[in-house]
């Protein structure tokens, strides 16, 4: 079962692979040009699992949402811990021997945060925080990542090891 599930798993990845691929060829020349346009920020602070400042610019990270600092979890074994200073540990471990990080400006909110995809030394950190289980995919603004999410949660990584809320749930009911 556990192998037909793999493939089953694996499958549908390469079958989303071949779509994305399809939607970045098909892509317009001028839409190309935005998407690969990024700009360097050095990091002055990270806020939490997915917000980091450059300076007086926020960037909260693009299609991922991580637990708020306050938040709690179990872990496996039922004890609570706190998950949101879990996953600001993670980014900044994963963030340590770089000063700086490239990133794409995808939009704005409400806060006026800027939205953006993020890389470090070559890592899209936005994918990584998901594909260890520190942050899930923020389906309700974007479709990435959900591949990354399905991966942490079969493999019982970060979050998926125990019992949590999902962040956007949490923050509505506290």
């Amino acid at each position: 079962m556990r192998c037909f599930s793999r493939f089953t798993y694996l499958f549908w990845l390469l079958i989303s692979g071949v779509y994305l691929a399809d939607t970045v060829i098909t892509l317009s020349p001028s839409q190309a040009a935005d998407a690969t346009a990024s700009q360097r920020y050095s990091i002055t602070s990270i806020t939490d699992g997915d917000s980091i400042r450059s300076h007086d610019i926020r960037i909260r990270l693009h299609g991922i949402d991580a637990p708020e600092m306050r938040q709690m979890c179990r872990d496996q074994s039922g004890k609570d811990y706190q998950c949101g200073h879990s996953a600001k540990t993670y980014l900044q471990d994963l963030l340590r021997t770089s000063s700086e990080v490239m990133c794409q400006h995808l939009d704005t909110d409400r806060y006026q945060r800027k939205i953006m995809r993020c890389f470090a030394k070559g890592i899209d950190i936005n994918a990584a925080m998901v594909r260890a289980g520190w942050a899930v995919a923020y389906r309700r603004y974007s479709d990435d990542y959900i591949a990354e999410e399905i991966a942490a949660k079969q493999d019982k990584k970060g979050l998926w090891q125990g019992h949590f809320e999902f962040p956007e749930t949490w923050r509505r009911n506290h």
